[in-house]
């Protein structure tokens, strides 16, 4: 016997969260890709779900209804749907992933996306009065704060009522104490660190290491020889510093000038970095200069066979420059971060 779980991503990285889930539970099954979520089954106890570090949330699915129709109907089906779903096999999943704890409280939370003939809340109300039907005895409906999130997700031809299994730790870690102007998601961090197809043997550098989390996420999700990161500015060093002895990751921290890396050629086999995107950090104009600089900075420190991993909004820019210095990109991922369209660039030198 399977269960249905679905998993929530930055939109964009969802097929890569699922490649993670894969490789952490080898039985999971793809039931379907949506904007930002991954649905699959599993045969296997939840537990391993919240030890990812690609995605954002976990569930436990209640519901999967598919064209779910705009009129008044929508709400009776959203209503008999929770009514009908295993809700008690959902809290045991729940206890199981949370080591024998007794939920007390529930409350229900509602996303839309997409126009529908009700209001959000109203489909969130057609959830709370069937859940009021079947919730186990003694825990009780709260506004905040509860132990048992039940979601509904209304995303146009899908709608998901789910259990959420993870909390607010899942996305935003515990280590990550210190923040800086435009720092990085560790989800996403995590992200590029797994597309680094990352090995014990690694010398992973981020030039523009901010407080940084990159390094943070390479170091959490696999052994390395070495990490090594740095910033022109020594408040974002500082930052790091903390951020990594929070995390208990090893790693090396300089103040530096990206543009002239305190590095010996050929020193290091991966890069991972987040570009500035010239927006909260830089211009447009000052990207082409200083994308220009780094390219041929981090192609003299780079060893053979060495893999960079990059973050831009910069699109075109970049892959234009990556191109005329002699890199071949291998992979492109695009997703959306902060409400603006962003690029993952998985490249070797050609």
């Amino acid at each position: 016997m399977s269960d249905l779980f679905y998993a929530m991503t930055m939109p964009g990285l969802e097929t890569l969260a699922f490649s993670e889930i894969r490789a952490t539970i080898p039985d999971s099954e793809l039931v379907k890709f949506m904007r930002g979520i991954a649905l699959f089954r599993l045969t296997t106890s939840p537990e391993n779900l919240l030890d990812l570090r690609t995605t954002e949330d976990v569930f436990a699915t209640l519901a999967h209804i598919k064209g779910l129709r705009r009129g008044q109907d929508a709400l009776r089906v959203l209503h008999s749907a929770t009514l009908n779903a295993d809700l008690v096999g959902a809290i045991a999943s729940w206890r199981r992933a949370h080591h024998g704890a007794k939920p007390r409280t529930w409350r229900v939370v509602s996303q839309m996306s997409g126009s529908y003939d009700f209001r959000r809340m109203d489909g969130g109300q057609a959830v709370i009065d069937a859940l009021r039907k079947t919730m186990p005895r003694g825990i009780r409906l709260v506004e905040d704060d509860a132990d048992l999130e039940i979601w509904l997700w209304l995303g146009g031809n899908d709608v998901l009522i789910g259990l959420r299994l993870s909390n607010a730790t899942m996305r935003h870690r515990q280590y990550k104490r210190e923040h800086l102007p435009a720092s990085l998601r560790p989800t996403v961090a995590a992200s590029m660190s797994w597309l680094s197809r990352p090995t014990a043997e690694d010398i992973v550098v981020d030039p523009l290491c901010g407080a940084g989390t990159i390094l943070i996420e390479r170091g959490l999700l696999a052994p390395s020889q070495r990490l090594l990161g740095g910033d022109i500015r020594e408040q974002a060093i500082t930052l790091a510093r903390r951020n990594a002895r929070s995390a208990d990751v090893d790693t090396t921290w300089k103040v530096w000038d990206a543009r002239e890396l305190p590095l010996e050629a050929s020193s290091v086999n991966r890069i991972i970095t987040n570009l500035p995107f010239g927006k909260q950090i830089g211009t447009r104009a000052e990207n082409e200069e200083l994308y220009t600089a780094l390219i041929q900075e981090f192609d003299r420190v780079m060893g053979p066979n060495g893999l960079m991993v990059s973050l831009t909004s910069e699109d075109r820019l970049w892959d234009t420059i990556l191109q005329e210095h002699g890199w071949r990109t291998q992979k492109k991922v695009v997703f959306v971060v902060l409400g603006q369209p962003a690029s993952i660039f998985v490249s070797e030198r050609a």
